[in-house]
């Protein structure tokens, strides 16, 4: 798959800038691709549920449990960028929809998960993949749009150049959002208060 080089380039081919040979050039194209490329990666993977992102684990409680409002606290893993999935059960809602209080069965705060489920907690969650080789080809080009956008003002200084980056961005997210759409079954909702009301 693509090398960080390549989606730079991609980067810098979309805006009409020059190409580099690598991130640490003494460039201004590279200078600025190499100030925005981990910030915009992390973004990028948070931004959607990239297939290729997506791993579960179990994570093992830590002490001490929270002061208040939920049973346990679960240390997130170091790589963590999105919550996907916590266990595999959906909450059953109430047969209300008031709530006079929170009733979520888990919150993250810092970089910890706090719940009402017991150890050992089942996740999915998107992970930071700094390896490039292993990026789906739609998610290199929608980064390589986000790039290029990013980039373009301080390289190009054209508002044109800018309006078609974002177009690009857009529609290489548009791609990435119906293929992964045609990859996956179909997911299943759980029944909200109108159909609970019906048992």
């Amino acid at each position: 798959m693509a090398s960080q080089t390549e989606v730079c380039n991609r980067a810098l081919t979309k805006i009409g800038a020059a190409r580099i040979t690598g991130i640490l050039d003494n460039s201004k194209g590279a200078r600025v691709m190499n100030a925005l490329w981990d910030t915009v990666r992390k973004a990028e993977l948070r931004r959607k549920i990239w297939q290729f992102a997506t791993v579960r684990t179990t994570l093992p409680a830590i002490t001490p449990a929270p002061a208040w409002g939920y049973n346990n606290a679960f240390q997130l893993p170091s790589d963590f960028l999105r919550l996907v999935q916590v266990n595999d059960t959906f909450a059953v809602p109430g047969l209300t929809d008031y709530r006079d209080q929170d009733d979520s069965a888990y919150v993250i705060e810092g970089n910890q998960l706090l719940t009402v489920f017991n150890a050992p907690l089942k996740i999915r969650y998107i992970k930071d993949v700094p390896d490039t080789g292993v990026w789906d080809a739609l998610f290199v080009e929608a980064i390589a749009a986000k790039l290029a956008y990013e980039a373009c003002e301080e390289i190009t200084q054209s508002n044109t150049k800018k309006q078609t980056a974002q177009q690009d961005y857009t529609a290489a997210l548009r791609d990435a959002v119906a293929t992964g759409a045609i990859e996956r079954p179909p997911q299943g909702f759980p029944d909200d208060s109108w159909m609970l009301i019906r048992i």
